[in-house]
């Protein structure tokens, strides 16, 4: 990871960052290829153990629904138990559980974007270092901001699900107003992408064949959609010659811009 990123590229800054979703191996694959091929990095955000991103960041995507895969096997153990636990008690068998097949991680995402201001303390305790859960709709002038426990929130600009639902890019470049100025957080799913799924329809009909990779395979549409849109963003990124960064670098530049802008008060 490239943690000289000067802070006066963030404000210009791209990062590429995938949610996982259970996605089967080869669907995943599929993605770090289409990465490795241009030579860009990116973030995962990890769901599950044994996730292969090598050369890549790894950071977590806990589920804190009580329907998530973590909760429901716990359920299985302890049964009605589990009625009695406080969400904090939750959040933090989550976060070990996570951590425990992503212990290198230094950010976290929730999924669904889920967020709670008790769950900061038990980021920091877990040695968590950033957040990027919160999204800001390809809002101009985004940069990171600081919240409690030290914990850094690195908002997201665009997010593919939002974008099949709402059909806000009409899957062109031109429909992510990349000149805009402000640093773009962009969130990416495998299955999307493998699928080049245009419309919420579209997704759902292909949910029975998650893991079915020839299936998905049959299922690729080939007209516009997210992975053409993937892919145009990123053969941009390489023809511009755009900043890009993993989160965890974004993450060691602000510290760092801090810790300076510190010590030239103090002087």
């Amino acid at each position: 990871m490239n943690s000289s990123l000067l802070n006066e590229d963030l404000t210009k800054t791209v990062c590429l960052t995938v949610d996982v979703e259970w996605a089967s191996p080869a669907v995943l694959q599929d993605t770090v290829a289409l990465l490795d091929e241009r030579n860009l990095q990116a973030t995962f955000f990890c769901t599950h153990p044994d996730i292969n991103v090598n050369g890549h960041e790894r950071a977590l995507h806990p589920n804190f629904r009580r329907d998530g895969d973590i909760l429901k096997k716990l359920y299985k153990e302890i049964g009605s138990e589990l009625c009695d636990w406080t969400d904090k008690e939750i959040y933090q068998y989550v976060i070990q559980k996570n951590k425990s097949f992503c212990p290198e991680a230094v950010g976290v995402r929730g999924h669904c974007q889920f967020f709670d201001s008790a769950l900061l303390s038990i980021y920091q305790k877990a040695g968590l270092k950033y957040d990027s859960s919160c999204f800001l709709p390809m809002s101009k002038d985004l940069k990171p901001v600081w919240k409690e426990n030290d914990i850094l929130e690195i908002p997201i600009y665009y997010m593919d699900h939002v974008d099949i639902m709402n059909q806000e890019t009409g899957f062109n470049i031109e429909g992510l107003h990349m000149e805009q100025p402000g640093m773009k957080v962009f969130d990416f799913h495998p299955n999307m992408i493998f699928l080049n799924v245009s419309t919420e329809t579209q997704y759902l009909e292909s949910k029975p064949y998650y893991h079915n990779y020839e299936q998905l395979l049959r299922l690729r549409r080939p007209d516009r959609g997210i992975r053409t849109l993937f892919l145009e963003l990123l053969d941009y990124i390489k023809k511009e010659e755009l900043t890009t960064a993993v989160l965890a670098d974004v993450n060691v530049a602000y510290r760092k811009d801090r810790t300076q802008k510190v010590e030239r008060v103090s002087e």
